[in-house]
């Protein structure tokens, strides 16, 4: 028997553009999409995990302290929209030490990005949380020491969300 015989023949028609594809499984399905539409293509599948996860009322959630509560839909669709590279590695750096806190020295060493731009950046992470979820709030929390200086910390839960979510971008 060859590998074609093995494989499932799925064609899709949208809008008049015919897809066809190969599979070997029913619960996983490869779709080619152009690299310039992959964002969007993540977009939908965590808006709709994130009404799915409404509509059965059981997904997991987990309190951030000091930001509110995280779902792996609300994790994921952070991560598809977050745009500005230093703030994508701020918080995979904090997600890959939870719960170890990361400083924000660390924080401006690792991503090469002056301290005042940084901080600046940092704000587009509360515009673009408002913007998806309806309030500011952040996937870590946030610590000022007595001289002003912020420490991040991830739950580990949020944490693994975000390397997953992460991990599908690559």
């Amino acid at each position: 028997m060859n590998i074609m015989e093995k494989l499932t023949r799925i064609c899709v028609d949208i809008g008049g553009l015919t897809v066809e594809t190969y599979q070997d499984s029913d619960e996983i399905f490869m779709v080619p999409v152009p690299k310039s539409q992959l964002r969007a293509v993540y977009k939908v599948l965590a808006n709709l995990a994130t009404e799915q996860g409404a509509a059965s009322g059981q997904a997991e959630t987990i309190e951030v302290q000091g930001q509110g509560p995280w779902t792996a839909a609300m994790v994921s669709q952070l991560e598809a929209d977050l745009e500005i590279p230093a703030v994508r590695a701020l918080i995979t750096l904090d997600a890959e030490r939870a719960p170890k806190p990361l400083t924000f020295a660390e924080a401006v060493k690792a991503t090469g990005v002056e301290a005042k731009l940084l901080r600046a950046q940092l704000g587009s992470l509360t515009k673009t949380t408002k913007r998806l979820f309806g309030r500011p709030i952040w996937p870590m929390s946030v610590r000022y020491g007595e001289a002003g200086d912020a420490t991040y910390s991830m739950a580990p839960r949020v944490a693994e969300w975000w390397i997953e979510a992460a991990g599908r971008r690559l």
